[in-house]
């Protein structure tokens, strides 16, 4: 395996500039067959951490393993717990580094706090959510991790899909930003990989050879299985320059 870069930034936020040049600041640390890479997520890792586990074999890079639960995330930790099954993975994979894709999800009512139910967009729902992502990166370092890569969310079709995925990337950038993280929590913009655009929703992008590649599902949320690829190929040559 090549070596890593040195770090550029304590907390880098990967965006057009650095997407497919071998700027890996903060870079996850080497595994072992003991220590897989670790991808989880909601519905938006489905077919991505597929592609991240082939692609990363096919590069000879280092043992991954992908999980995803459809329909999760952080607001309804009675419907699905996420600190429960981090706990679970991390003593099944020994994991030194962990993907992170969550928010998708997450635009209704906030359960399971102290004050009881919060609507989505009432004033007390955004700094709750954000408590609840700062105690997730706490929560999934405290698992012997080393280093969490949280995957910022794309432009979404929908206008109120888009300005929660906005919120949410907002607020996992301040979160990870905390002098207590951000020596250990890097940030991947999958933005620039799946548009035409900057910060706009494309459903297809131009390949290498001109042709019109599908990069999003028709629902204008999730990904399509070429734009897993292509994420998974940009992972690669980010963070590995393979």
């Amino acid at each position: 395996m090549k070596k890593f870069l040195p770090a550029l930034l304590p907390v880098l936020l990967l965006s057009a500039a650095f997407a497919g040049a071998a700027a890996a600041a903060d870079a996850p640390a080497p595994a072992t067959p003991d220590t897989p890479l670790l991808m989880i997520g909601d519905s938006m890792m489905r077919l991505l951490g597929v592609a991240m586990e082939k692609q990363f074999k096919k590069a000879g890079v280092q043992p991954a393993v992908a999980f995803s639960s459809l329909g999760s995330g952080l607001v309804r930790p009675a419907a699905f717990d996420w600190n429960a099954k981090i706990d679970e993975l991390c003593e099944a994979n020994h994991p030194k580094t962990v993907f992170v894709s969550l928010g998708t999800n997450d635009r209704q009512t906030l359960e399971g706090g102290e004050n009881g139910p919060i609507r989505y967009g009432a004033p007390e729902w955004e700094p709750e959510y954000a408590a609840r992502i700062a105690s997730f990166m706490d929560h999934i370092l405290s698992n012997k991790v080393d280093r969490i890569v949280w995957l910022l969310l794309p432009a979404m079709k929908e206008p109120a899909n888009n300005e929660h995925a906005q919120l949410v990337n907002r607020i996992v950038t301040e979160a990870a930003q905390a002098e207590s993280r951000r020596d250990r929590v890097t940030l991947f913009d999958l933005g620039p990989v799946l548009s035409r655009h900057p910060g706009q929703f494309s459903p297809y992008i131009m390949s290498a050879t001109g042709e019109a590649l599908t990069v999003r599902d028709p629902d204008g949320v999730h990904l399509t299985n070429d734009g897993a690829k292509l994420v998974a190929r940009s992972i690669l040559k980010t963070f590995w320059n393979k």
